[in-house]
This record gives structure tokens, C-alpha cells and sequence, in this order.
């Protein structure tokens, strides 16, 4: 317990056990001024400095709360975060984050610095085709998977038909379009549909998802 005195408003403490020895008179060591304790009225002083402590407590942790959504909310929406997502302990928190929240992270595009590695075509019967290969992002951050286009042409070099495979179509395996395309990891590829007949010719590119 905290008491002052009323003369040189110095602030002591001291326990509930010798005030009673004391029968609640007490002496200033700094002015040497005798005066008695009011128990209630001193319980209420300390009650009213330990809430006017936690009130500042709680205003410095809302501040905190505040610039830490600030901060959150710059690196949102300049999508920031797809640096940082490069580390996978980062990365790894921004998907349980948006797990829990139901949503899925934008990961940035247009795709810049992706490449295709490899590609290569299979017939696969009944006058159908697979195309399998590998794409890398040699970008310095985490990008949307982009669409990939399949130009079909005919034994003259002429298109006959332009076929697109989402990151949903084309991924297999460990790999999933809302995790975004890590750079450094060859990621494979394959390409399969009804539309995807033989040909004389095919042409695998990549477009930007805006």
C-alpha cells in the first residue's frame, strides 16, 4: 500500500500490518510530519492510480494495434508482401492467415520474369495430344501463376486454334495456384483437353494475368 504525506506530498509504501501496530499514525521520514491514515480514502487513491496506469497501458497498446493495421494494410495494397512471401516461414504465415480468414491472397501480375524451361508434346490417342513441361519464375518476389496459350497450326504454319490453361488446369501435385509461384522452383506443367487435338504444329507461351 502507498500513502502521502500531507505536508511534503512524499510517497511511501508500506504494508496493512504495521499501520494496524500503529493504530494508523505515521511518521514522515522526509519531514518528519506525524498524521494519521485514512485506510478507505488511501485504497481509493490507489485504486484511481492503478486504473489511470492500466488506462495508459490499454491507449499504448491500441496505438500499437493501430500502427501495426497501417503498416498491414500498406503492405496489402501495394502487395508488398509478395517479397517477404519469398521466405517460406513468411509465406507460410500470410496462407494460414488467409486460411483462417476464407480469402485468397492476390498474389501480384502482370507475370513478369517467368520462363517456360521445357515442353513437349505426347500423343495420347483418338487424335488427342498432351503437352507437358516445366515453367520457372526468375522474378525476386512471389507472382500469380500466369495463363498458359497453346497456338495449334495446321502443316502450313497457319493457326487453327488458341487454347488457354488456367493454374488451376495445368498444376498438379504440391503445387496450387493460391500459393502463388515462388521464384526459384521449377514448377511442371501439364496440358490436357478434349480441344487439345494432334496437329502439325504447337506453340506454348505464356500470358500476364492483370
Amino acid at each position: 500500500m502507498e500513502i502521502t504525506c500531507p505536508r511534503c506530498e512524499s510517497t511511501f509504501a508500506t504494508d496493512g500490518k504495521a499501520l494496524r501496530e500503529h493504530h494508523y499514525q505515521v511518521k514522515c521520514s522526509v519531514c518528519q510530519q506525524i498524521f494519521p491514515i485514512d485506510v478507505t480514502a488511501e485504497h481509493t487513491r490507489a485504486g484511481s492510480s492503478l486504473g489511470r496506469r492500466l488506462g495508459r497501458l490499454l491507449l499504448i497498446l491500441a496505438i500499437i494495434l493501430l500502427i501495426i493495421a497501417l503498416i498491414g494494410q500498406v503492405l496489402w495494397w501495394t502487395r508488398s508482401y509478395s517479397y517477404a512471401a519469398t521466405s517460406a516461414p513468411v509465406r507460410r504465415v500470410l496462407l494460414n492467415g488467409a486460411e483462417q480468414l476464407d480469402i485468397t491472397i492476390p498474389w501480384p501480375g502482370p507475370n513478369k520474369d517467368i520462363r517456360i524451361l521445357n515442353s513437349q508434346v505426347t500423343p495420347v490417342g483418338d487424335h488427342l495430344a498432351r503437352i507437358t513441361g516445366s515453367i520457372e519464375n526468375v522474378a525476386n518476389q512471389v507472382q500469380a501463376y500466369p495463363v498458359i496459350e497453346v497456338t495449334l497450326s495446321n502443316a502450313y504454319g497457319a493457326p487453327i486454334a488458341h487454347l488457354h490453361f488456367t493454374a488451376a488446369q495445368y498444376l498438379r501435385g504440391e503445387f496450387h495456384a493460391s500459393a502463388g509461384f515462388v521464384p526459384g522452383t521449377a514448377v511442371p506443367f501439364t496440358l490436357s483437353s478434349p480441344t487439345l487435338t494432334a496437329a502439325a504444329g504447337y506453340q506454348v507461351t505464356l500470358l500476364s494475368r492483370p
